[in-house]
């Protein structure tokens, strides 16, 4: 008996070891998993925030290229309203200059026609000055003779134009 009880005890003894050895193989596993849904639970919270810091990203990249575009645009726009007035204002300048050589050619012309009348005037008066000259030494030759007392006024044929 002795030795059935022996190996009664031993199968017994076998057999709860093997019954501890699979409760403690289930209690690995179920940890195993507990750690396994755990690990991705945590990888899935990684994954949601990593995904929102880089939608948050993108979001902040749209609004910097949208900033960026507008102010190129401004830029561009500044740009060609800066050409716009270098423009006008070489077109005022050369209004104003052509303006300025209008005036001159004017001037000039102005000045040569009153040169011109000036000289035709001189001309003219010297003409008149030497008539009046020729007219007084006439008047004065005239006089004389009137006044003379000369005998041949009766002779001469131009005696009634001399009184």
């Amino acid at each position: 008996m002795i030795s059935f009880f022996n190996t009664c005890f031993v199968l017994c003894t076998v057999f709860a070891g093997q019954k501890d050895v699979e409760e403690y193989k289930k209690k690995c596993a179920a940890r195993d998993r507990a750690s396994l849904v755990y690990r991705g639970k945590e990888v899935q919270i990684r994954r949601m925030i990593t995904e929102q810091q880089q939608a948050i990203e993108y979001e902040e990249d749209q609004k910097r290229r949208a900033l960026d575009t507008l102010a190129c645009g401004d830029v561009d726009e500044y740009v060609k309203d800066c050409k716009k007035r270098r423009r006008l204002s070489l077109a005022q300048r050369a209004k104003e200059s052509r303006h300025h050589q209008q005036w001159r050619r004017k001037e000039a012309q102005e000045s040569r026609e009153a040169k011109a009348r000036h000289t035709r005037n001189m001309g003219v008066d010297r003409r008149y000055v030497e008539l009046a000259k020729e007219k007084e030494r006439a008047r004065i030759a005239l006089d004389a003779l009137r006044h003379a007392k000369c005998t041949f006024s009766t002779s001469n044929p131009f005696g009634s134009l001399l009184e």
